[in-house]
């Protein structure tokens, strides 16, 4: 996947130009966005969509928060490229990455959505992921302050001695 780096910035980079679904300002360097890579990696699975070579969408888990209680919560992100939208793509990108979540052992999956991603909203809904909080004018970006929404899906039981997360190198999936 950091092979992969240039190719996904190519799909991140509008995100953070045109839209305010990402707070990012300042599109990453090739260098630097292949590190974030590599750094999720350790832990958390990170899924590539291709289609003949192309790739067209990816999505990650990572930590909604730092702290050692918050070890069992994870928050999702998805990526489609501007000319892949529509095609389902993000769905089964989202389907892949809930799986191995629930396979790595994470009770709780969290999506914080901006404001006016009624796409993201909806597809959150299919699976069963439920609005739990929204933090209004939490973002300034593109002379607009922007809200987020928290959506939330339980992957599996909470447990009263929870069992350690297993980083998804161990689990010895493909990443898509």
């Amino acid at each position: 996947m950091p092979e992969d780096a240039e190719h996904l910035l190519r799909i991140y980079a509008p995100y953070i130009e045109n839209t305010p679904y990402t707070f990012e300002y300042e599109v990453p360097s090739v260098s630097e966005f292949r590190s974030r890579i590599e750094e999720i990696g350790k832990k958390y699975p990170w899924l590539v969509y291709e289609e003949n070579g192309a790739i067209l969408g990816y999505a990650y888990g990572g930590p909604l928060f730092s702290r050692a209680a918050y070890q069992w919560t994870v928050e999702d992100s998805i990526y489609i490229r501007a000319d892949a939208k529509g095609r389902g793509i993000g769905f089964a990108l989202l389907n892949r990455l809930l799986s191995i979540l629930k396979k790595q052992g994470f009770c709780i999956c969290y999506s914080l959505i901006v404001e006016g991603n009624v796409p993201s909203v909806k597809m959150h809904e299919k699976f069963g992921f439920t609005e739990c909080g929204f933090a209004a004018n939490s973002g300034y970006k593109l002379g607009e302050w922007h809200g987020v929404l928290t959506m939330e899906k339980q992957l599996n039981e909470f447990s009263s001695l929870p069992k350690p997360v297993i980083p998804f190198p161990e689990l010895g999936l493909s990443s898509f």
